[in-house]
């Protein structure tokens, strides 16, 4: 018999109070990012790719520009640092990200657009939450949703990303345990916080992977994946003479980078490993930009899982 103010046999909190939890830890981010601030030394402002020197009109220096935003979505595009499976329905995944981005910053596009020149490495941190959900299909699911913040910016990316499981969950002593679990992904990545530059990414793709028994209380689960990033850049109108105010002539726009024209291809490496409710993975991006262009990006990921 159901009582009012209890639970049902078997019911767990923890996946609900650990909701509660993220909610006001991602709008604190958000918050964070787009509050009045002084502009960080890894903001961007684009102002630096307009040639000023020509005395007909500015230049806008569009090739540059897509340079730019190619590099800037793979750090706003969050890696996929978790195995094929989902959390079943009734799981709940909350989790820390810390990642390191060795893009091409010595170059002129990079360092004529920070708002402080110099090299140095661009890292991210990030808080995500992964949730069971239920589609009318007969297969596991799953919802992402989180933030990523590009340390010394105000710039701040907001996403979520669908899995869907095409196979999982295979135990027992027959032959089909060694059948690895198998999942397709699809999200959307924007970037908030940047007074010049609007920045969406989308991602499709699939994972695969196969977790083993260590020691009899801890799981390690070897896996990899494949993203096509989309990468899509636009700027709002820049003034490249603030000074005067009364003519339009000095405001410029950047050609848009679109989807077709800016795909990325993204392979992932790693492995996680779960003692108890207690996670930690790790992983690298392979990233192919074009034939001449690859970036490889590290990253670390610790958690809890109910």
């Amino acid at each position: 018999m159901l009582v009012p103010g209890n639970l049902t046999a078997g019911t767990s909190t923890a996946p609900n109070a650990a909701m509660r939890a993220v909610v006001p830890f991602v709008f604190a981010f958000a918050v964070a990012a787009t509050a009045p601030a002084l502009a960080g030394p890894n903001d961007i402002g684009l102002l630096g790719l307009v040639d000023t020197t020509d005395p007909n009109a500015p230049v806008v220096r569009n090739e540059d520009f897509r340079s730019l935003v190619r590099e800037l979505g793979l750090i706003f595009t969050p890696s996929a640092l978790q195995p094929a499976e989902t959390t079943g329905i009734s799981g709940f995944e909350f989790a820390v990200d810390y990642a390191f981005h060795p893009v091409n910053i010595d170059k002129p596009y990079w360092q004529d657009a920070l708002e402080t020149k110099g090299s140095r490495l661009p890292m991210t941190v990030g808080a995500r939450a992964r949730k069971g959900f239920v589609l009318p299909v007969p297969l596991a699911s799953e919802v992402e949703m989180g933030a990523q913040w590009l340390i010394e910016s105000q710039m701040l990316n907001i996403g979520a990303n669908v899995r869907l499981a095409l196979n999982e969950g295979f135990t027992g002593n027959h032959w089909w345990v060694v059948i690895p679990d198998i999942a397709v992904m699809g999200g959307i990545n924007r970037v908030v916080g940047s007074d010049d530059l609007d920045l969406l990414t989308i991602t499709a793709g699939g994972s695969i992977s196969k977790g083993f028994g260590l020691f009899g209380s801890a799981n390690l689960t070897p896996f990899v994946s494949y993203q096509s990033i989309f990468v899509n850049g636009s700027t709002r109108l820049v003034d490249t003479n603030p000074a005067n105010t009364t003519n339009v002539d000095d405001n410029v726009v950047f050609d848009v980078v679109g989807y077709a024209e800016n795909r990325i291809d993204r392979v992932s490496v790693g492995a996680r490993l779960v003692v108890a409710h207690v996670m930690f993975s790790g992983g690298v991006d392979i990233n192919v930009l074009d034939p001449d262009t690859t970036i490889i990006q590290t990253g670390l990921r610790a958690g809890v899982s109910f």
